[in-house]
């Protein structure tokens, strides 16, 4: 009796392995990582739940299989995506963003160098601004009787 019990649970386990792999190839179709692509995973590895990571997250492989289910049963992709920020929040949805989004700061960062450049090359380029015609005149007689104090100051040194 115990030999039978043990064929049957093998047989079981056997059977049930199979369908599980059948199902693996099911849930890594491009249908079901197409929805999977546009929720994010909750288990802090911040992708998305089609991801295919080494240890094959529990929670990226239930919510495929969740996924497959729900478009066996005829379901549109969007029903799928309301059906899991229902359940799970908004949070759960992976908002990429669009072509400005992707753009825009690197468009910012670029016109942002240009002014740069352009302020800097203006500043370079303005002409130094012109001594007073007096303060020419002035600046020669200074200098004449600074010349004369260090002069006067070596003497006393030498």
């Amino acid at each position: 009796m115990l030999k039978l019990r043990n064929k049957i649970a093998l047989a079981t386990v056997f059977t049930a392995s199979l369908a599980f792999a059948q199902s693996m190839t099911d849930m890594e179709s491009p249908a079901v990582l197409r929805v999977a692509d546009k929720l994010r995973c909750s288990c802090g590895c911040n992708l998305t739940r089609a991801c295919k990571m080494e240890g094959d997250c529990g929670i990226c492989r239930s919510a495929k299989a969740k996924i497959l289910a729900m478009q066996t049963a005829g379901k549109s992709d969007a029903d799928i995506v309301d059906s899991f920020a229902q359940s799970e929040g908004k949070d759960v949805l992976a908002v990429r963003p669009g072509p400005m989004g992707v753009i825009g700061p690197w468009g910012a960062l670029g016109l942002g160098m240009i002014l740069v450049v352009f302020i800097i090359r203006r500043f370079m380029k303005q002409p130094p601004t012109p001594a007073p015609a007096g303060a020419q005149a002035v600046d020669s007689a200074l200098l004449d009787r600074y010349r004369d104090r260090i002069d006067k100051d070596l003497e006393k040194l030498g």
